[in-house]
């Protein structure tokens, strides 16, 4: 199926835009918090992303105790209003030159561990919203477009803006998109009536399972944990070789380095955008293999970054590690919603994101201590390096499930 035609279905549109709106708005605060975490203590502004990382990881593990309780509408549209309200205390705090490390630590920790109850909310109410299961993989492809999306609209506009708008202002820009998207979300499904949940604990044993729901569910399935652990060597290599490590990388080799980053950030975004319109055509039928093949991508993409100087050679060496992608995050998705039941949808999604920020916190924990030992160009390269390797364990997983047919289950 097409992947714009859910389209058509309003609450699909409504909620979409509202998304792709307050992704591109995240790629503003995102290179605001490294970038003026970088003015404060230079390299080791790694430690600032780790906090991040680290509240994103908390939330993700504990959140579900407090939101698995509650409609997914409320969760989803009380996220974005505080987020934008903490956003704006950090903008007043840029104009009166009130601006220090630890109120952006303290402020950036809370909006993580906001942001954590908020995809898997998102995750859970897909399936709702779009019933038919090829409706719903043109779905996952287009909600999983936003922040592919978001990648070439947030750098160029940052790009644009960039000389005129002050770094802290940054943050008002991005504050304005939660608020929108909170208006989309309860435009679209804030008026739905409340989905039935299925409750098979109580008490303690229900604040035990909010926490280990998730991977009660995948622990029977070697194809989601083989995922779990490349989202977490993917992540590792994506904060300490992109979103660090570039940054820095730039930072001493180039004469522009916010607008290389931002046109190198862009091209990542049409990658993404291009494989993800062409992939969310196509149900994966081996989704192992799709990830395998996302791995060993963005692994040589990511070790081939810091070798290269001219501009346009960045641009396209970023394009081609962006397919990854897609590859990896629809084949996920499939094995979730086909893998797992309903009710434990949003649980097994929070299982993921605590792959992604554990991958996301040691990154960012480690680099500063990695760039000082082994240079900024060669541990990115190592990290890719490191992804490339987990796509080839993934061969080696499917061959050997190959020569032992008995007990392979499908992959």
């Amino acid at each position: 199926m097409f992947v714009l035609k859910p389209l058509a279905q309003r609450s699909i549109s409504l909620l979409w835009a509202g998304q792709v709106l307050a992704a591109t708005g995240s790629e503003f605060y995102m290179v605001a918090v490294v970038w003026i975490a970088a003015d404060f203590i230079g390299s080791s502004a790694g430690y600032v992303s780790a906090l991040q990382s680290g509240a994103l990881l908390f939330g993700s593990l504990f959140g579900g105790i407090l939101t698995d309780r509650w409609r997914h509408s409320t969760t989803m549209i009380s996220v974005d209003v505080l987020r934008a309200l903490l956003l704006l205390i950090l903008s007043v705090a840029g104009l009166m030159h009130l601006m220090s490390l630890p109120l952006l630590m303290m402020l950036a920790g809370c909006i993580a561990l906001l942001t954590a109850a908020f995809d898997p909310s998102l995750q859970a109410t897909l399936p709702t919203i779009a019933v038919d299961p090829d409706l719903r993989h043109a779905t996952n492809g287009l909600f999983d477009a936003t922040r592919r999306m978001a990648r070439i609209l947030g750098p160029s506009m940052i790009a644009l803006v960039n000389g005129f708008l002050p770094k802290s202002q940054f943050f008002t820009v991005t504050a304005a998109t939660f608020l929108l998207s909170a208006l989309a979300v309860w435009l679209a499904i804030g008026r739905f009536p409340s989905a039935r949940r299925r409750r098979e604990f109580s008490g303690m044993a229900a604040v035990v399972d909010g926490v280990l729901g998730g991977w009660r569910m995948a622990r029977g399935h070697a194809a989601i944990l083989y995922g779990l652990f490349t989202n977490l060597m993917g992540n590792i290599a994506w904060a300490m070789g992109i979103l660090l490590g570039m940054i820095l990388h730039l930072r001493e080799t180039s004469a522009d380095p916010l607008t290389d980053y931002s046109l190198m950030m862009t091209a990542y975004g049409v990658g993404n955008v291009t494989a993800n319109l062409i992939l969310s055509n196509m149900k994966p039928r081996r989704p192992v293999v799709w990830i395998i093949a996302a791995k060993l991508i963005f692994g040589a993409g990511v070790f081939l970054l810091p070798l290269v100087h001219d501009r346009l050679w960045l641009m396209t060496i970023a394009c081609l590690a962006a397919i990854n992608g897609p590859f990896e995050n629809l084949a996920m998705l499939h094995l979730m919603q086909t893998r797992s039941e309903p009710h434990r949808l949003a649980q097994i999604y929070r299982l993921l994101m605590c792959a992604i920020f554990l991958g996301l916190f040691l990154a960012y924990l480690m680099s500063p201590s990695l760039f000082a030992w082994f240079g900024i160009g060669p541990s990115i390269m190592g990290a890719g390096a490191a992804v490339f390797v987990s796509g080839l364990i993934g061969i080696g997983l499917l061959a050997w499930r190959q020569s032992h047919p008995v007990d392979a289950k499908p992959a």
